[in-house]
Protein backbone atom coordinates (compact mmCIF):
# COMPACT_ATOMS: atom_id res chain seq x y z
CA UNK A 1 0.00 0.00 0.00
CA UNK A 2 1.25 3.20 -1.15
CA UNK A 3 1.56 6.04 1.76
CA UNK A 4 -0.83 8.97 0.81
CA UNK A 5 0.38 12.48 2.05
CA UNK A 6 -2.43 15.07 2.49
CA UNK A 7 -2.87 17.98 0.05
CA UNK A 8 -3.76 21.16 0.96
CA UNK A 9 -6.65 22.99 -1.16
CA UNK A 10 -8.19 25.98 -0.70
CA UNK A 11 -11.35 27.86 -0.71
CA UNK A 12 -13.08 30.77 -0.91
CA UNK A 13 -16.84 31.62 0.63
CA UNK A 14 -18.98 34.41 0.80
CA UNK A 15 -19.96 35.88 4.13
CA UNK A 16 -23.19 34.06 3.98
CA UNK A 17 -21.51 30.46 3.08
CA UNK A 18 -18.94 31.39 5.76
CA UNK A 19 -21.23 32.15 8.77
CA UNK A 20 -23.55 29.15 7.73
CA UNK A 21 -20.15 26.67 7.83
CA UNK A 22 -19.22 28.39 11.57
CA UNK A 23 -22.98 27.77 12.48
CA UNK A 24 -23.01 24.37 11.17
CA UNK A 25 -19.47 23.78 12.67
CA UNK A 26 -20.43 24.80 16.47
CA UNK A 27 -23.83 22.65 16.05
CA UNK A 28 -21.98 19.68 15.46
CA UNK A 29 -19.15 20.16 17.96
CA UNK A 30 -15.92 20.03 15.12
CA UNK A 31 -14.05 22.12 13.17
CA UNK A 32 -14.90 23.84 10.17
CA UNK A 33 -11.86 22.18 8.09
CA UNK A 34 -13.69 18.65 9.31
CA UNK A 35 -17.42 19.86 8.34
CA UNK A 36 -15.54 21.02 5.13
CA UNK A 37 -13.90 18.18 4.71
CA UNK A 38 -17.24 15.57 4.92
CA UNK A 39 -18.89 17.95 2.41
CA UNK A 40 -16.33 17.56 0.00
CA UNK A 41 -15.98 14.03 0.38
CA UNK A 42 -19.78 13.46 0.01
CA UNK A 43 -19.92 15.87 -3.26
CA UNK A 44 -17.52 13.57 -4.69
CA UNK A 45 -19.81 10.35 -3.88
CA UNK A 46 -22.32 12.11 -5.30
CA UNK A 47 -20.71 13.70 -8.51
CA UNK A 48 -19.42 9.67 -8.92
CA UNK A 49 -22.98 8.11 -8.35
CA UNK A 50 -24.56 10.94 -10.61
CA UNK A 51 -21.68 10.01 -13.79
CA UNK A 52 -22.41 6.15 -13.49
CA UNK A 53 -25.78 6.60 -13.32
CA UNK A 54 -25.48 8.61 -16.68
CA UNK A 55 -23.03 6.45 -18.54
CA UNK A 56 -25.49 3.32 -17.48
CA UNK A 57 -28.62 5.35 -18.94
CA UNK A 58 -27.11 6.34 -21.94
CA UNK A 59 -25.86 2.58 -22.26
CA UNK A 60 -22.20 3.25 -22.12
CA UNK A 61 -21.55 1.03 -19.10
CA UNK A 62 -23.17 -2.13 -17.46
CA UNK A 63 -24.79 -2.49 -14.30
CA UNK A 64 -21.99 -4.08 -13.00
CA UNK A 65 -19.22 -1.11 -14.27
CA UNK A 66 -21.52 1.79 -12.82
CA UNK A 67 -21.53 0.41 -9.52
CA UNK A 68 -17.55 0.08 -9.82
CA UNK A 69 -17.57 4.01 -11.03
CA UNK A 70 -19.60 4.97 -8.40
CA UNK A 71 -17.69 3.15 -5.66
CA UNK A 72 -20.87 1.22 -3.93
CA UNK A 73 -22.53 -2.60 -4.56
CA UNK A 74 -24.19 -3.53 -7.54
CA UNK A 75 -27.39 -3.77 -5.32
CA UNK A 76 -27.06 -0.24 -4.20
CA UNK A 77 -26.54 0.82 -7.91
CA UNK A 78 -29.59 -1.57 -8.79
CA UNK A 79 -31.95 0.11 -5.77
CA UNK A 80 -30.72 3.57 -7.11
CA UNK A 81 -31.62 2.95 -10.21
CA UNK A 82 -35.08 1.63 -8.68
CA UNK A 83 -35.52 4.73 -7.42
CA UNK A 84 -34.95 6.96 -10.17
CA UNK A 85 -37.02 4.84 -11.91
CA UNK A 86 -34.31 4.21 -15.16
CA UNK A 87 -35.05 1.04 -16.84
CA UNK A 88 -32.19 -1.13 -18.06
CA UNK A 89 -31.17 0.47 -21.56
CA UNK A 90 -30.91 -3.10 -23.54
CA UNK A 91 -34.91 -3.99 -21.45
CA UNK A 92 -36.46 -1.53 -22.86
CA UNK A 93 -35.07 -2.29 -26.29
CA UNK A 94 -36.24 -5.99 -25.89
CA UNK A 95 -39.11 -5.04 -24.33
CA UNK A 96 -40.22 -3.17 -27.38
CA UNK A 97 -39.08 -5.70 -29.22
CA UNK A 98 -41.07 -8.53 -27.91
CA UNK A 99 -44.07 -5.87 -28.41
CA UNK A 100 -42.90 -5.68 -32.14
CA UNK A 101 -42.85 -9.34 -32.04
CA UNK A 102 -46.73 -10.01 -30.39
CA UNK A 103 -48.38 -6.83 -33.00
CA UNK A 104 -46.71 -8.64 -36.16
CA UNK A 105 -48.01 -12.23 -34.59
CA UNK A 106 -51.36 -11.72 -33.36
CA UNK A 107 -52.25 -8.16 -34.58
CA UNK A 108 -52.93 -5.47 -32.45
CA UNK A 109 -54.26 -1.90 -32.06
CA UNK A 110 -53.80 0.91 -33.90
CA UNK A 111 -52.46 2.88 -31.06
CA UNK A 112 -50.45 0.22 -29.78
CA UNK A 113 -48.62 0.72 -33.38
CA UNK A 114 -48.14 4.27 -33.30
CA UNK A 115 -46.61 4.27 -29.37
CA UNK A 116 -44.13 1.56 -30.69
CA UNK A 117 -43.32 3.62 -33.63
CA UNK A 118 -43.24 6.55 -31.52
CA UNK A 119 -40.68 4.97 -29.42
CA UNK A 120 -38.53 3.70 -31.82
CA UNK A 121 -38.39 7.25 -33.64
CA UNK A 122 -37.38 8.91 -30.36
CA UNK A 123 -34.60 6.33 -30.17
CA UNK A 124 -33.18 7.09 -33.27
Amino acid sequence: MTDQKPVTKSVRLNQQESELLAQISEQEGVSEAAILKRFVREGLVQYRLEEAVAVYEQGEADLQAAARYAGISVYQMMAELQKRDIAPPAAAEKFIEGLRTLVETFGGSEALRQTIAEYEQQQS
